[in-house]
């Protein structure tokens, strides 16, 4: 009888090497993972440093110490802040749902207005991109979803349309019917080839090179956990160069049941 925790290579002499090589597989998907964190996490507090010093030497100067010339520096570094907290939030997430620990809680949502008010706060995040972003909604879709998942949804739905949208308009669509909430959103930018869309929700998966665009490579793997544990589904439409067009189905009564 196999051990468990080992694999039989079919005449009944577990395969150790395998095992060996997958286990130092792990351990290296681990250390990568925890390096780019690292790096992910340093990222953002190279601008926020930069605006505290900028407050602080305009606080001290009566001259500059007025609403146009802080305004603009607070808002860059609420935005700053929020992406801290959204990467810090997104391994906190991981390493939840990896350990089998995703939890949803349905409550009634106005999904109208929680993608509008996303939009909103990714106002700065759009002008740093050289983008825009169109939001087509319709009002008053309110249906039983976690608030906090659905947030996270079109947090990183956006942000990824953003990254990989060349600086074109970002076009977000909300539409429902009697039974489901449709989200789609889509970009103009460099698009996603075939072989990429079938392993693009996998986790620390990757359509381009890390070195071209940061990030954990977590964050539609992350967004299609939260999406099926809400009962719904993700679909991809893309091309190389031609943009890429998510759409989530969200059914306006709870089917999750979280773990």
């Amino acid at each position: 009888m196999t051990d468990v925790g080992q694999a039989d290579d079919g005449d009944g002499t577990p395969d150790k090497d395998r095992l060996i090589e997958e286990l130092r597989e792990a351990v290296r998907a681990r250390d990568e993972f925890v390096s780019i964190a690292a790096h992910e996490l340093r990222n953002p507090m190279t601008p926020i440093l930069m605006q505290v010093h900028n407050l602080v030497t305009a606080a001290k100067d009566p001259r500059r110490c007025r609403p146009e010339v802080l305004a603009p520096r607070l808002e860059l570094l609420e935005y700053a802040v929020r992406d801290f907290v959204r990467r810090s939030t997104t391994l906190l997430d991981v390493s939840r749902i990896a350990a089998g620990n995703i939890r949803i809680e349905p409550s009634e949502v106005d999904l109208s207005r929680v993608v509008r008010e996303v939009v909103d706060r990714a106002e700065p995040a759009a002008r740093m991109a050289r983008s825009r972003v169109d939001p087509d909604l319709q009002e008053g879709i309110v249906g039983m979803w976690d608030r906090l998942a659905v947030e996270q949804v079109v947090e990183n739905l956006l942000s990824n349309a953003l990254k990989f949208g060349a600086g074109r308009p970002v076009t977000l669509t909300l539409r429902a019917d009697s039974r489901v909430a449709q989200l789609t959103v889509r970009d103009q930018g460099i698009g996603i080839s075939e072989e990429d869309r079938a392993r693009i929700f996998q986790r620390f998966e990757r359509a381009v090179a890390r070195r071209e665009h940061g990030g954990f490579g977590v964050g539609l793997w992350l967004v299609n956990q939260l999406v099926v544990a809400m009962g719904g589904a993700i679909s991809i439409e893309s091309a190389p160069g031609k943009g890429a067009t998510f759409v989530v189905t969200l059914p306006l009564e709870a089917e999750g049941t979280g773990a």
